[in-house]
């Protein structure tokens, strides 16, 4: 490994703010991934026979609020980890990982997580939607909704764990440009 320059530091030490961080940002990541099938689901739904601007926008408050939420726990993400880590911002001893070890972890993780937790119920509404759904064709579309959301993120885990490298080159690169701790 050294003579591919690799070498790293026995130990590496990383402020406890800049882990409580990388928790915050995959926290918002996993709004943002809860919030886009709510959207996709809301954007399907049928249109309700009143067409009362609340009664069209009700379906697509959840997923607005997971999207402000998302956006503003991964801004605020630097504030608040100064806030939890206030007079105990210690450099924490993590052996020989880097922020970008820890980046790619956690969207190692969060892709298994999604894919791992919406593979059964993918699997079990694609099963109803190949049998019960098809012996009675008029019943009501509402199981493809139901499979919506499995599915969206189950792919989400995917783009998640194989775009591991790249989201971690990008946060690192945006984490250096804004000097997270």
């Amino acid at each position: 490994m050294a003579e591919l320059g690799l070498v790293r530091p026995l130990s590496t030490l990383m402020p406890l703010s800049s882990i409580v961080v990388i928790v915050l940002r995959l926290f918002a990541l996993n709004w943002l991934f809860n919030a886009v099938p709510l959207l996709l689901s809301a954007a399907a739904t049928p249109l309700p026979h009143e067409r009362h601007l609340f009664a069209v926008l009700m379906p697509y408050a959840p997923a607005v609020l997971f999207l402000i939420f998302a956006a503003g726990l991964w801004i605020l993400a630097p504030a608040l980890a100064r806030l939890v880590s206030r007079g105990v911002d210690t450099s924490v001893s993590i052996g020989s990982l880097s922020r970008s070890d820890l980046y790619s972890f956690a969207f190692v993780f969060l892709g298994l997580f999604f894919m791992l937790s919406s593979f059964a119920d993918a699997i079990n509404w694609i099963h109803y939607l190949g049998t019960v759904s098809r012996q009675d064709p008029t019943r009501d579309p509402h199981y493809l909704y139901q499979l919506t959301r499995p599915c969206l993120t189950f792919v989400a885990g995917l783009i998640s764990l194989f775009g591991a490298r790249r989201w971690t080159k990008k946060l690192v690169a945006y984490d250096e440009r804004t000097h997270v701790a």
